[in-house]
Order: C-alpha cells, then structure tokens, then sequence
C-alpha cells in the first residue's frame, strides 16, 4: 500500500501547530516555563555578544522587561547569572551557571531531536531546506530578526590567525570559541562589494 502524504499547506501548518504545541507542553518541566527553557538553551548557543537582555529580547520576540522577568526567575533559580562585560562594564552579559548547564543536559526537548534522528538523510535535508524557506518567509512577512554563525554571515570579514573570525559590524576579532556559536547581530548572505 503506497502511503500518500498531503501536500496542502493547511495539512503542514497543522502538522507544525501540533509540533508546536507537544514540545510546548513538554517545556512544563523541572519548575521551569517554556520561557525559562527557551532562555537556557538561548544563552548556551549563542556567542557573547548575542548574551545580553535585550539581544534575548529580540530572539525571543518580547520585550526587555518580560525578557528581564525571566532571567531573574533564571537567576533565582540558580540556572543564570549575570556579570559585566570586561570591556565595557555598563553592558552585563548573562551567563549559564553550573547548574544551568546540568539542567540543560536533561532539556526536555532532547525527545525531539532523538525524533529527528530517526529521519532518513534524505527527508532530514528536504525538512530542513523548506523549515529555512518558511522561516525566512515568515520573517519577511513578519518581522524578527535571522541568527547565524560568523562564516556565513554579511558581517564577516575573514578568519583570524586564532581561528576566530573579524566581525565588520563590532569592527573586532570574535574568538573561535565564539564564531561557531549563534549570534543575534547576524545577516544572512555576502558583504557588500564582495559580488
């Protein structure tokens, strides 16, 4: 029996919806909100530039304030903490705690990921091509604001002698440590004049 799966975009954005709402109940765990994981998991994959309350503001979609309302619970918790930055001391980074890093090691959206390994290649590569369109679509349509790495971004102008990258933007050498993470100052495509 040859399995026909509908191709109509109400029958995807239902499959989406129902993703969506499974790992958001998931998300009601270990005393946290689907927030406060969104923030753990924020704060572990992006460099330090990107780990400040208003660059969380603008992944998350939300204001500073409700963004600051969830680091404090963060930061209550024991999970977060925030310090100073070393080069300008009026910018405080937020930061995973030990016990940040040990909670997120049971995140309780690892089941989806262990899902999605279960994809063949093939399936795995044609997701993920049409979740990237959609998602640039909707941004486009939208709003919000696209998260990369260093090499593949507009702002990237080269690699340094350390294995970090030169950030056109900050006009500063990003650390290798930090080149391979996310970062919310990302835009997608060349620099300009590089065409």
């Amino acid at each position: 029996m040859n399995d026909v799966v509908p191709t109509e975009p109400s029958h995807l954005t239902d499959l989406l919806d129902r993703i969506q709402r499974m790992t958001r109940g998931l998300q009601y765990a270990h005393g946290l909100n689907p927030a406060q994981w969104d923030t753990l998991r924020y704060v572990a994959r992006v460099n330090s530039y990107s780990r400040t309350p208003g660059a969380l503001a603008q992944f998350l979609g939300t204001t500073k304030g409700t963004a600051s309302q969830t680091i404090n619970a963060l930061e209550t918790k024991g999970l977060l903490t925030r310090c100073a930055d070393p080069d300008d001391k009026r910018v405080r980074r937020i930061v995973l705690t030990a016990a940040g890093e040990a909670l997120l090691a049971r995140d309780p959206l690892h089941c989806l990921e262990l899902a999605a390994r279960k994809l063949t290649p093939e399936v795995a590569g044609a997701m993920a091509a049409g979740l990237g369109q959609l998602t640039r679509d909707l941004q486009e349509r939208c709003g919000g604001s696209d998260i990369g790495i260093c090499p593949q971004c507009g702002h990237f102008d080269g690699a340094t002698n350390e294995g970090g990258a030169r950030c056109a933007l900050k006009q500063a050498n990003v650390p290798a440590v930090d080149a391979s993470k996310l970062c919310v100052n990302f835009r997608p495509g060349s620099r300009a004049g590089d065409a």
